[in-house]
């Protein structure tokens, strides 16, 4: 499309009759500009001209004994043309702006950013004290105002800010961040096992090891000791580290029904329309809109808005009913999904650098349900932190050789 030409318009005429080509010499010499003269059938002629031109195409035709008219015209000027004769379009145009302006003064939605450990219905019932909630007139709020009256209500928050744009409230919160407390030195710790397992590597980067490879331990038994020793003996109290590497052993069960069921569509899905405006429900159908036995629901909302635009207080609704059947799920199935669950918490609790080095599954049924059995072996990190007591401070200073002065 020719965008200038759309712009200024055009318009297609037809002239018809003795020598209809006369007519384009005759627009040339009067210095109308005209494109695509094409003869349709004998003794007529069409060709394209400008919108402008077009109330000029009849007299010159009817001057070379032609007959000439207008088949269509496109453009702006066209548009404007029908549309300025639709008065009740206007009407609803001017209708809508000022729905839009009016409504854009208030709040219709409240959107809140930033906050990680304080939950939003508390941020939002502070603001509701504050004077912003839901429908109130935003030109009103005191920025600073909100801004003392959220921090003082609501402990946890440095900073705030309210933004509001289009109907819609948008409050951006910081929060006092608490500050990670660093690691002392001062904190003296043993390495101690989390659980039963055979050992097979120990690496200690500070402290002494209390086992070695080939050892069992038990929960709670020391790997690396919290203290350091030289060849004077024990020089004093560390904050041990190191990694020890274990082989465990798990043995877990699942349980479940033995006859377990899946839903599976059966039938056409149907629509129920409901017109929300504020908190008002205007439902497009009869009966209640509880879901049926046999279906399930699934709500779709569609707001009046258009973002960072304007938020209207209204929305449609749509739920969606489909009906549904349950089919019997086969064992084969139910035994493949209970192993994927065992298979995952055993992932869990081995951890990141956990290994499974052998794995078995076994099933059975009985009085109506289905037990699968995972027996497993793996090679995982076993050692975990543990704070010295200050009875266990005592023994290993107990333990540094004494210094022993000599008189002059």
């Amino acid at each position: 499309m020719n965008w200038a030409r759309y712009i200024t318009g055009w318009a297609l005429a037809e002239i018809s009759g003795d020598r209809p080509e006369r007519a384009l010499q005759a627009l040339a010499e009067r210095g109308v500009p005209f494109w695509q003269a094409t003869p349709p059938a004998d003794f007529t002629l069409t060709v394209r001209i400008p919108d402008s031109a077009a109330g000029r195409i009849v007299p010159l035709a009817e001057a070379l004994g032609c007959q000439g008219r207008i088949l269509a015209r496109r453009g702006l000027p066209e548009l404007w043309r029908k549309l300025r004769r639709r008065v009740m379009l206007w009407v609803w145009a001017a209708a809508v702006l000022a729905v839009l302006f009016v409504g854009s003064a208030f709040v219709w939605q409240i959107d809140i950013e930033g906050n990680q450990t304080i939950p939003d219905r508390i941020i939002l019932a502070a603001l509701r004290q504050c004077g912003v909630d839901i429908g109130s007139y935003w030109p009103a709020f005191s920025q600073d105002g909100v801004r003392a009256g959220v921090i003082r209500r609501v402990p946890g928050i440095r900073w705030m800010t309210v933004n509001v744009r289009g109907g819609r409230a948008q409050v951006i919160i910081r929060e006092s961040r608490i500050p990670k407390q660093p690691v002392q030195e001062r904190e003296y710790v043993d390495i101690v096992a989390r659980k039963a397992a055979l050992v097979e590597t120990v690496s200690a980067q500070r402290g002494t090891a209390e086992t070695e490879r080939g050892n069992m331990v038990l929960p709670g038994e020391v790997l690396i000791g919290g203290y350091s020793t030289g060849r004077r003996g024990v020089q004093g109290p560390v904050r041990a580290m190191g990694s020890v590497m274990g082989r465990t052993w798990y043995d877990l069960t699942c349980l479940a029904p033995a006859e377990l069921a899946q839903k599976t569509p059966a039938g056409h899905s149907r629509s129920r329309w409901t017109l929300v405006v504020g908190k008002t429900r205007i439902n497009f159908f009869k009966g209640s809109s509880i879901c049926p036995a046999g279906c399930d629901k699934i709500i779709e909302s569609y707001p009046l808005a258009v973002e960072g635009l304007f938020t209207l207080p209204i929305s449609l609704e749509r739920a969606v009913y489909t009906p549904y059947k349950t089919e019997p799920v086969p064992a084969a199935e139910s035994r493949e999904a209970m192993e994927a669950l065992l298979t995952a918490y055993l992932e869990d609790l081995t951890g990141p650098e956990g290994e499974v080095l052998s794995a078995r599954f076994t099933a059975g049924e009985r009085n109506g349900a289905l037990t699968v059995r995972l027996q497993a072996e793996c090679r995982e990190q076993i050692g975990a932190e543990r704070l010295l007591s200050a009875e266990e401070l005592a023994r290993i200073e107990e333990r540094i050789p004494k210094t022993e002065e000599h008189n002059p």
